[in-house]
């Protein structure tokens, strides 16, 4: 389950939180306005629109997209797989802290761990700390990166 939170502000009136949710990330995001539920939006064909419901803002709906796009498991999945074609065959957001990579079966784990541990911490975000379960299609082997979070030293 993924959670986020979106402020709709809006000029010369009270700002409107919506609580985003996603089950998984095949599924569209449920919004909700305290205990209400308004609606489902969902990305379409590259615009985010409301599916279900009714209610809610266009201006607020383009701006939850605008934040769900910006979050790092919308986007490090598939840097990781144009990152490294030869190993990685898909990568699963299990939440917002943990992704499951599945490699090629052909693939070698020893070698995609040396690559990987080494190369994530440049690809994800420095604040966040990450759980990266590895294993390769149709076999048992696996292994977990934990990406932790960078600490600057002039903060």
């Amino acid at each position: 389950m993924i959670e986020l939170t979106y402020v709709f502000e809006q000029e010369f009136l009270e700002d409107v939180p919506y609580q985003l949710m996603r089950a998984s990330m095949e599924d569209p995001w449920l919004v909700l306005s305290g205990c209400k539920v308004l609606g489902i939006i969902d990305e379409v064909e590259n615009n985010w629109t409301q599916i279900v419901g009714e209610d809610i803002p266009p201006m607020a709906i383009e701006g939850m997209g605008d934040l769900i796009n910006m979050q790092q498991f919308s986007w490090l999945p598939n840097l990781i797989k144009k990152q490294w074609p030869k190993y990685v065959l898909d990568v699963v957001v299990e939440n917002a802290g943990c992704y499951e990579i599945i490699c090629h079966k052909e693939a070698c784990l020893k070698r995609f761990q040396e690559r990987f541990t080494l190369g994530i911490h440049a690809l994800a975000q420095r604040e966040s700390a990450l759980v990266f379960k590895v294993r390769c299609f149709q076999k048992s082997a696996s292994y977990e990166v934990v990406k932790s979070p960078a600490i600057d030293r002039y903060v």
